[in-house]
């Protein structure tokens, strides 16, 4: 797989993601599940690989409900994408990840990653703090207007 990623790469440049940003109204307002990466740990939202014949926010949904065991309302354009490096077994590829809103309305107590992820709500301003990649904080700093009106 990481060969075919690369080859992709060095086609076009970079390589494309799709991404769930969950969210919901909590005591303290809008809250924002993020999760660790499996290897290094760092918060970061679900994300994945577009999945073909699957439109790109149904696999969004469906990368949350994997990583971050959560369901609920996807919303069909993207918010927004981000572009962070990801090392492909010492290559750094640029990846942008079109990152899709989902109003959470189920968390689920048992998901697939559940062993290799840790889950984590907190308050959009914390996670603006604690994401790990500056083009994800700016993102979810510029979108808290708008997920403010859909809740």
């Amino acid at each position: 797989k990481k060969s075919k990623l690369r080859k992709m790469a060095a086609r076009t440049g970079k390589l494309e993601q799709v991404a769930a940003l969950p969210y919901r109204l909590g005591r303290q307002g809008i809250e924002i599940l993020v999760v660790t990466s499996r290897r290094t740990k760092r918060l970061v939202i679900p994300k994945g690989w577009p999945m073909p014949g699957i439109a790109h926010a149904a696999a969004a949904a469906i990368e949350a409900n994997e990583e971050a065991g959560v369901k609920g309302e996807i919303a069909d354009k993207p918010i927004g994408s981000f572009e962070y490096m990801k090392d492909l077994g010492g290559d750094a590829i640029r990846v942008e990840a079109s990152v899709f809103p989902l109003k959470v309305r189920k968390v689920k107590s048992s998901w697939k990653e559940r062993k290799q992820r840790r889950r984590i709500w907190m308050p959009v301003e914390q996670a603006v703090r604690k994401l790990d990649d500056a083009g994800l904080r700016s993102l979810v700093r510029a979108t808290l207007r708008q997920l403010s009106s859909a809740v």
